[in-house]
C-alpha cells in the first residue's frame, strides 16, 4: 500500500499536470484568466491532482504512520500518530483547495470571458473571479505549510525509530522546512515563486515520496534499508 501509494499517486500527479494549462506570468489575472478559460482539460487536470495527492497521502503517508508506530522509540511513535493526524488535515485543506481553483474558479473565468466586452457584467464577473483567485493564493499557502509539516514530523519520527536511515528523515525535515518557507512566500508575494526555494520545495517535495515509496518496495521484498 505505502509503496504503491507514493509512487502511483506521484505518477497520477505528474500526467495531471502536463495537462494543467499555464500562463507565462500567473500573477497577472488579466493574461491568465483567458488561458485558464480556453482549457477543456482544467476541471479534469485537477480532479487527476486531487486523486494523485490523495493516494500520496491516504495510501503513502498513513502506511508510513502505520510502520513507524512498530518503533521502540515512545517520542517516535507519538510523532507517527501526529503525522497522520496533520496529513489527515492537509488532504482535506487539498481537496478544498481543487474546488476552488479546479471548478469555482473555471466558471468565473469562463463567464468573465463569455460576458460582453465593456459591460457592467463583464467587471463584476472579473472581480468575482479575481476573489477567488485570491480565495486561491490563501488556501495554497495554508497546504504547503501542513504540507511542509507533514514531511517535517514524519522525518523526525524517522530519524528517532531507527527503522529506517536517518538520512531519509533529515531529507524528509528538509524537503519540509523548504516547503513551509516556499507557502509563507505564496502567502505574502502570491504565486511568483522565490527564485532558489520555490524550487528547492518542488523538486526535494516530490523526490522525498519516491525515496519513501521505493523504502516500502523493498521493504515489501524482505530487505532491509536500517543502517
Amino acid at each position: 500500500m505505502g509503496s504503491v501509494g507514493f509512487i502511483a499517486g506521484l505518477a497520477i500527479i505528474i500526467v495531471s499536470t502536463y495537462f494543467h494549462a499555464s500562463s507565462h506570468d500567473i500573477s497577472d489575472n488579466v493574461l491568465t484568466f483567458p488561458v485558464y478559460a480556453a482549457s477543456e482539460t482544467w476541471i479534469a487536470a485537477h480532479i487527476g491532482q486531487f486523486a494523485g495527492v490523495m493516494l500520496v497521502f491516504a495510501g503513502g503517508f498513513a502506511a508510513l504512520s502505520r510502520y513507524l508506530a512498530q518503533s521502540l522509540s515512545g517520542t517516535a511513535v507519538a510523532l507517527a500518530w501526529l503525522g497522520l493526524a496533520v496529513t489527515i488535515i492537509t488532504a482535506s485543506t487539498f481537496a478544498i483547495l481543487q474546488a476552488v481553483d479546479g471548478i469555482a474558479l473555471k466558471r468565473a473565468v469562463d463567464s468573465w470571458v463569455a460576458a460582453p466586452e465593456g459591460s457592467e457584467e463583464k467587471s463584476i464577473y472579473f472581480g468575482v473571479a479575481e476573489g477567488i483567485r485570491w480565495t486561491e493564493i490563501g488556501i495554497n499557502s495554508m497546504f504547503r505549510i501542513l504540507q511542509g509539516a507533514v514531511s517535517i514530523i514524519f522525518g523526525v519520527s524517522i530519524a528517532l525509530s531507527r527503522l529506517l536511515s536517518k538520512w531519509i528523515g533529515g531529507f524528509g525535515v528538509f524537503a519540509g522546512a523548504a516547503t513551509i518557507i516556499a507557502g509563507i512566500g505564496v502567502a505574502y508575494f502570491g504565486f511568483v515563486e522565490l527564485p532558489v526555494i520555490g524550487i528547492v520545495a518542488t523538486v526535494t517535495s516530490f523526490v522525498w515520496p519516491v525515496i519513501l515509496g521505493a523504502f516500502f518496495w523493498i521493504k515489501t521484498n524482505g530487505k532491509s534499508v536500517t543502517r
